[in-house]
């Protein structure tokens, strides 16, 4: 069996036709053992169960309260929010071709051929996201690689054949590297379980995906296993086929290079978080329910029933009636909450939009100042981003090329991130004011936040100085012969 994965990863140098049962079988063991269980824990995190509702009971008579801080689900969203609330544009634009040696007059073929734009695998594109869900796939793919530190999407053609994209959490796939050194991925494993509930039995699938082909394995197991039901798997060999794609057809996007998740940084802070006001919790609680001591007085049954009932006690000479309550340092552990919270969000380089200095009408240059830590984190996103949508679109290049017969060229495409942040508008407009003339317009109006593509904008700019400029020609003669002779 394989005890110590590297980096979270399997290196395996495999020449192999076929993909070795036996390997395959201590992958999966050593994966869902040690790996999977992690990210199992941080999407716990996310969901709201923290470390505190774990917490047991020592004493019976004193409470338990178990306090969930959900700062793990606000600095996820907020993220996510502010990183992929608006859609990722995937523009691709063909080179227009060279003006041929003699000229072709418009008038002969009725449009200049120069200004014609090839859009075959831009549209392409566009219908395969709207067929997928790209703006939701997309989205979660990335919330998930924040949450577990990577997610992966799986590209393959359906009954109709026609070009599918799914997402696959990290807990149900398997990479194998070529060696340490290049981290260049010879196979991806997808595993998957199919139960049937009139036999109590399971079947464990596993996809074994290389450049050119996928090879199935499966093992059979009863129900009646308890546990993590892989762990006893023992696959065997089912079938190979080939496929289009020419590369593995599953896209990994890294969170960082470290694959670490924007949890890890802060889990302490947050059970601390949870525990002291879990604990403060419990103190206010404890004072509710708080001893009475009484000095130099007794009271049986009656007297406590008595108490009880009408709330009063009669005090004997000498005698004293009070509560034994222990002293609460607010200011010390409002200091103490304040410091964790602040860490928690330093630490995160998430902004709390709840703070005071969030207040008022700020400019944009103000706000991008109080989001550069966000901005930070965001940029290294971006980058793994952009390079796994170009990693897709590489996939992609087989069925764009039998679709439309062209070739895919990686210069071509422009993957286009628009943070989703409050714009001062008045700023943008008079930035955009000042610069006509000086920049082309297409640029400046990339700039107004509201326009997501300014080509289609201008086309329809021109389209409407066509029509007035069409209309004044035909009102023109009209114009000339009702003019008034001095």
């Amino acid at each position: 069996m394989i005890t110590k994965p590297i980096d979270k990863e399997f290196n395996v140098e495999l020449e192999e036709s076929r993909f070795s049962a036996s390997l395959l079988n201590d992958l999966v063991e050593a994966h869902t053992k040690k790996i999977a269980p992690t990210y199992t824990h941080y999407q716990k995190l996310y969901e709201g169960k923290h470390k505190i509702l774990s917490r047991q009971k020592l004493d019976k008579n004193k409470p338990n309260n178990k306090v969930v801080n959900d700062f793990f689900g606000q600095i996820i969203d907020n993220t996510v929010g502010y990183f992929l609330g608006n859609p990722i544009i995937l523009n691709y634009t063909e080179p227009k071709p060279e003006k041929p040696m003699v000229d072709t007059d418009p008038v002969d073929v009725g449009v200049d051929m120069g200004e014609l734009e090839d859009t075959a695998v831009k549209d392409y594109l566009d219908e395969l996201g709207v067929d997928n869900d790209k703006d939701d796939l997309f989205i979660e793919w990335g919330k998930e690689a924040m949450i577990k530190g990577l997610s992966h999407i799986l590209v393959y053609q359906d009954e109709e054949s026609k070009t599918k994209l799914m997402r696959i959490s990290p807990e149900d796939l398997i990479i194998v590297y070529e060696n340490s050194a290049t981290k260049k991925a010879k196979y991806k494993i997808r595993l998957y379980d199919i139960d049937t509930e009139d036999t109590g039995v399971t079947t464990h699938y596993a996809e074994v995906y290389s450049a050119n082909k996928v090879e199935l394995f499966k093992s059979v197991e009863s129900t009646s296993v308890s546990g993590n039901k892989r762990d006893f798997c023992s696959y065997g060999f089912v079938e190979e086929k080939p496929h289009i794609y020419g590369r593995i057809p599953i896209v990994t996007v890294y969170n960082n290079e470290e694959q670490m998740s924007d949890l890890e940084k802060i889990e302490s802070l947050v059970a601390d978080y949870d525990k002291v006001l879990s604990d403060v919790s419990n103190e206010f609680e404890a004072f509710r329910n708080a001893y009475l001591m009484l000095k130099n007085m007794t009271a049986g049954k009656d007297g406590v029933q008595k108490l009880k009932d009408e709330g009063i006690i009669e005090v004997m000479e000498n005698g004293d009636v009070k509560f034994v309550t222990k002293q609460i340092q607010t200011e010390a552990l409002e200091n103490h909450l304040n410091r964790l919270e602040k860490n928690i969000y330093t630490f995160s380089q998430v902004p709390n939009l709840s703070d005071e200095n969030f207040a008022g009408n700020l400019s944009g240059v103000a706000i991008r100042f109080k989001l550069f830590g966000l901005e930070t984190k965001c940029i290294i996103k971006e980058r793994k981003m952009e390079k796994a949508i170009r990693e897709l679109v590489r996939v992609l290049s087989v069925p764009i090329k039998v679709s439309t017969g062209k070739d895919i060229d990686l210069l071509n495409l422009k993957v286009e991130f628009t943070r989703n942040v409050p714009n001062n508008l008045t700023e943008i407009v008079d930035t955009v004011t000042k610069l006509e003339g000086k920049v082309d317009k297409e640029t400046l109006l990339s700039l107004i936040p509201f326009i997501d593509n300014p080509k289609e904008v201008l086309e329809k700019l021109e389209q409407d100085a066509a029509y007035i400029q069409t209309f004044f020609d035909q009102l023109a003669p009209y114009m000339t012969t009702n003019m008034p002779q001095n």
